[in-house]
């Protein structure tokens, strides 16, 4: 644990170190996914929100406060297991914490016509910043996937009061039954979050099989990739891949961009947002 927290602070000082100098050289590349990702990074990273965002900022973080106060319980049985836990420590331990939530928001906003998936919709926390994003755009839609029924049906609550009902599906069920589903429904992806599994093997699934679905140019994020050394692998295995243009490591999330039309040599690069 100790060298682990030693690790991560040496990373992120010597990315900062770097910083300015990254950011000028991702600009140079003139990649309209990098652009959006940077000034996303940018307008967090030094506080440049609008009204309007603050504000939408302050109701999904509403959202949030209650959970954390739900003292329902949640059972893990569909999974074979005895387990069990209540909604708050299930948000406190396991939904996306605001800053990336918010970066994800951006992103989403940026985009002119954003078909978003997430493999992980938990309580449905980082979906209601996504929604928010799009919710006025057309031609834009969330597509989200949850094994636990009452997650799925705690999300649908929180997402029916943001959006009308066809700018989001859930896919409920287990996922070794619901992604195959997905990977047949007529859908294709220009941005895609990997939240679902911790685990290497099942993220270098996903990432292999969803190739399929994704729309060119398109941003895969992963979440945690520095989670444990099984996910440091998966990371470095998945960024390596040959369709993979860039890669931006930020130490909490991994981000890939796809795109078949450029001509730019393959590059990887690490910026800090948050610890």
């Amino acid at each position: 644990m100790i060298l682990s927290k030693i690790k991560k602070h040496i990373f992120l000082f010597l990315v900062r170190l770097k910083q300015k100098k990254t950011i000028t050289h991702l600009l140079a590349q003139d990649n309209p996914l990098l652009t959006i990702i940077v000034e996303s990074f940018l307008q967090l990273k030094y506080n440049k929100l609008s009204i309007t965002d603050d504000s939408i900022f302050e109701a999904c973080e509403k959202y949030r406060n209650q959970l954390l106060q739900d003292d329902t319980v949640i059972s893990f049985e569909i999974f074979g297991s005895n387990k069990t836990m209540l909604v708050k420590d299930i948000c406190e331990k396991a939904a996306s914490k605001p800053i990336w939530a918010q970066f994800l928001y951006l992103i989403t906003k940026r985009l002119t016509s954003p078909h978003f998936l997430e493999i992980g919709t938990n309580l449905g926390v980082s979906g209601t910043y996504i929604l928010e994003a799009l919710k006025h755009k057309k031609d834009s839609k969330l597509y989200t996937m949850e094994g636990l029924p009452q997650l799925c049906e705690i999300a649908q609550n929180q997402f029916a009061k943001i959006s009308i009902h066809s700018k989001y599906k859930i896919y409920k069920g287990l996922y070794k039954n619901t992604f195959s589903k997905l990977l047949i429904d007529d859908n294709n992806y220009n941005i895609v979050f990997i939240d679902g599994n911790h685990k290497k093997e099942p993220t270098i699934k996903y990432f292999i099989d969803l190739q399929a679905k994704l729309s060119s140019p398109a941003i895969i994020i992963f979440d945690d990739i520095n989670w444990s050394l099984d996910m440091q692998k998966a990371w470095e295995i998945i960024k390596s891949n040959k369709n993979v243009t860039y890669s931006i490591d930020m130490f909490k999330f991994g981000i890939l961009i796809f795109d078949k039309n450029s001509n730019n040599k393959k590059a990887d690069y690490k910026l800090h947002l948050a610890y």
